[in-house]
């Protein structure tokens, strides 16, 4: 599906990373794909290695990339956290750091990540939502590039359509907590947590508050909780401490355990995406971190 038909709006940033400003007039003369992500986004994450496979084989043949990173929280338009993030990641080819959407805004863009191919003459030609996909795309641009070469068939990821959907803790897209706040000796503000847990639903117990994009634990005893069916979850958390991680109330094994999780625990020491638990198959389980005060929780995603 093309949003954008015809001649390839120019990229607005307010800073670039790994780059001089450029253009779509000083790249005329060049295929170019741009990538629109966030750094906190998985499904963004997950297409990192394929976008850096083109770079290092099409670069030489006239392929530029460009990341054009537009921030779903407020903390990723941070340019010292994108930095950070590019770095982290080994992202080398530009990046446009796009936090007030404007680039966003002249392709019509809804989505994280897509992909939009340019030619030479400055058309957009193909382009691509969400993961997978990597043999449309590379075939999409050795065309672009005149190239011969032969693209193999991509080994398509399952998925289940049961899989937990991603789930926002901000009131802003927060379709309702599974608890409800109750009166202890320490006033009427803190949280219940009755224990049997719906599916697809965030459940806090303690001290907690409801911001705009985020929870954050004010302190003292209490959790969070979400049950969730999948073989990955990622919960992308922010504030500077050790979260404990327990999964139908037992520590998680080190062989199921997330890439971030360590020792049972999770290390939050900035904003951004933690990887939680990972297995091969695909289950249902209670998953509860136990906060530290000032733990900030955005979002729950799956894989």
């Amino acid at each position: 599906m093309i949003f954008w038909k015809g001649r390839a709006p120019d990229i607005a940033a307010e800073e670039w990373i790994n780059s001089e400003p450029l253009s779509i007039r000083k790249l005329k003369g060049k295929a170019v794909l741009l990538d629109f992500w966030t750094y906190s986004c998985v499904n963004c994450l997950r297409t990192l290695p394929q976008l850096k496979r083109f770079h290092e084989k099409y670069a030489s043949e006239g392929l530029v990339i460009i990341g054009v990173h537009t921030p779903e929280f407020a903390f990723e338009k941070d340019v010292n956290n994108v930095r950070e993030a590019v770095k982290r990641l080994g992202i080398t080819y530009p990046v446009a750091n796009d936090p007030s959407r404007e680039t966003w805004n002249r392709y019509g863009n809804r989505f994280w990540p897509r992909a939009a191919l340019i030619n030479p003459k400055a058309e957009i030609v193909f382009e691509h939502v969400g993961e997978s996909g990597y043999d449309e795309i590379e075939r999409a641009i050795t065309k672009t590039l005149g190239l011969e070469t032969k693209v193999p068939m991509e080994k398509k990821r399952t998925y289940d359509m049961s899989m937990s959907k991603e789930t926002y803790a901000g009131y802003l897209r927060n379709l309702g907590l599974g608890s409800r706040r109750t009166c202890t000796k320490d006033g009427c503000e803190v949280y219940f947590d009755p224990g049997d847990h719906e599916r697809g639903v965030i459940y806090v117990s303690g001290d907690w508050t409801q911001k705009a994009e985020y929870l954050e634990f004010n302190g003292g005893e209490g959790g969070i909780s979400f049950r969730y069916f999948a073989r990955e979850v990622n919960v992308v958390m922010g504030g500077d401490g050790v979260a404990g991680v327990f999964l139908n109330g037992k520590s998680i094994p080190k062989t199921k355990s997330g890439d971030d999780v360590k020792d049972r625990v999770v290390r939050v020491s900035h904003p951004d995406m933690y990887s939680i638990v990972k297995t091969k198959d695909f289950h249902g389980a209670d998953l509860s971190i136990i906060p530290f005060k000032g733990l900030r929780v955005y979002a729950y995603t799956f894989g």
